[in-house]
């Protein structure tokens, strides 16, 4: 169930960049003396070649081609909750980045995630992140789209099932931010967090970012890695103090 409890042990930098109507304007991390900024986006950085975010849109609802489907190839979908047929259905995103090219890393100090859209409707809706939990030997597969060919809302990979229908989460919230019409979501990720992550890729299973009000209808039109225009693809920032 998602809800609007925060762990009052995570440091919040909540921002909601405005101006994506064209290209999105990002306002980089302050620096911070003797440390290094890492950013990965799909196309554009750490270079060109960087294909290394993996996304999927999980949607439950009343067919099993919505519930058991992959949507791991679509370009841009709907985070919250859908009317269909007078009943309400959760969309949520799955995300996550491989981050292997970073090697010297002794210390995250901040870590914020970015994701961009068009549209909120009816005006606005509040999404948080939470951390995805899976055992170290099995994480989900990104997909490539139709029944039982990679993650869903009732699996990870299209035949192992999630422990919990929607995907399996930490219930702490790590960051949550309101979306309005033409804005990006900023997401701030626990430095911790993201270290790990580093240390232990296979402990890397990224996040789930869903609707904090399901009581109504309300969604975010968001772009995943697929969308054509590099620019509106997610994108992590981090910034770390070399050593490692």
């Amino acid at each position: 169930m998602w809800g609007s409890i925060v762990d009052s042990s995570v440091f919040f930098s909540i921002a909601a960049l405005a101006g994506c109507a064209d290209d999105p304007v990002i306002i980089p991390i302050p620096p911070i003396a003797d440390t290094v900024t890492a950013v990965f986006q799909d196309g554009v950085m750490p270079d060109a070649l960087y294909r290394g975010t993996r996304d999927a849109f999980l949607k439950n609802g009343p067919s099993n081609d919505l519930r058991n489907g992959n949507f791991g190839t679509t370009e841009a979908d709907r985070i919250g909750s859908i009317d269909i047929g007078g009943d309400l259905y959760e969309i949520r995103l799955i995300i996550k980045m491989d981050l292997s090219s970073i090697t010297d890393c002794s210390e995250v100090v901040s870590a914020r995630l970015t994701i961009f859209g068009d549209y909120a409707a009816p005006d606005s809706i509040t999404l948080a992140a939470r951390r995805v939990i899976r055992p170290a030997w099995n994480t989900w597969v990104e997909g490539i789209g139709g029944v039982t060919f990679g993650v869903s809302w009732t699996t990870i990979d299209g035949t192992a099932p999630w422990n919990v229908e929607g995907g399996d989460f930490d219930p702490a919230v790590l960051d949550e931010t309101t979306v309005r019409s033409d804005t990006c979501a900023t997401f701030s990720l626990p430095p911790a967090l993201v270290n790990g992550w580093i240390l232990h890729p296979e402990a890397n299973h990224g996040v789930i970012i869903g609707s904090c009000d399901l009581s109504r209808e309300s969604f975010a039109f968001i772009r995943a890695r697929e969308t054509a225009k590099s620019s509106w693809r997610p994108r992590l920032e981090i910034i770390y103090l070399r050593g490692g």
